[in-house]
């Protein structure tokens, strides 16, 4: 019996600012059954508030598993080493690099009116940013994202890629986390902590930095507008956003007892 169900958000749960109303259903029914719901994605804890507020969940796993929130407040965290952060700050700034810094409670950046920052803005919805003002005063960051292109990414990533997990997501944007994460570890850290078995879990996802989430639970659930790597790894192959495919997954494979 599934006893957790964890979302990504963009593209699975929510298209910019549309979400399903056969969505907010279906998230309903899990509540009413008694099942508690997550979100797991890229995005910031802070970012996630309004939304998580909105469709009363508590959980979220989010900057691809580095932290987990309870109603917006930390539980677990993997910050990446201050140091290596004002490293970060320093090589942007000798190669005018555009740095988006997750925090726990904030979203940080070393430039204004970056014109990549504003296309991504544009195309996902990011919230505004706090401009950073000193390398010194950087609190915890658990999610750097680097607008560059691929082949300017090693002043930030190394020749070492296995030392931290990325996934570039736009040809000049990389999502960059601590060594180990990804949304799978996060989402086993939530698991454990609520005292669960991964067949008792279902998630849902649509991206390539869903791969490990989907096939690290019992009933990893692709949405009809994923990936086709995705879809591949995914138990089952749902619906898309647009088609209600979460409203159609919780009806037939989560709640109809079908696992």
């Amino acid at each position: 019996m599934i006893k957790l169900v964890a979302f990504d958000v963009d593209g699975t749960l929510r298209d910019r600012d549309y979400l399903p109303e056969s969505t907010r259903a279906a998230l309903l029914k899990l509540k009413e059954q008694g099942i508690a719901l997550a979100l797991c994605t890229g995005r910031s804890e802070f970012e996630m508030e309004s939304l998580r507020e909105e469709l009363g969940i508590e959980w979220a796993v989010t900057c691809n598993g580095s932290h987990i929130g309870y109603k917006g407040k930390t539980v677990f965290g993997n910050p990446f080493p201050k140091e290596t952060v004002r490293t970060w700050l320093q090589e942007a700034e000798r190669k005018s690099h555009t740095l988006l810094l997750y925090g726990s409670e904030l979203m940080f950046m070393n430039r204004e009116n970056d014109a990549y920052f504003r296309q991504a803005q544009q195309e996902i919805g990011f919230m505004e940013p706090v401009q950073l003002q000193s390398v010194e005063e950087v609190p915890d960051i658990y999610q750097c994202i680097v607008f560059c292109n691929e082949q300017e990414e090693a002043a930030y990533i190394g020749e070492d890629r296995s030392q931290l997990y990325i996934h570039r997501w736009r040809p000049w944007a990389v999502d960059i986390n601590p060594n180990g994460m990804n949304k799978a570890v996060g989402l086993r850290k939530l698991i454990d902590h609520l005292g669960l078995t991964t067949d008792e879990v279902a998630a849902f996802g649509d991206g390539h930095n869903d791969f490990e989430m989907i096939e690290a639970v019992g009933s990893g659930i692709a949405m009809g507008n994923a990936a086709e790597e995705l879809k591949v790894k995914a138990r089952y192959v749902t619906k898309s956003l647009n088609e209600g495919g979460i409203a159609y997954a919780v009806d037939k494979w989560i709640l109809s007892g079908v696992n």
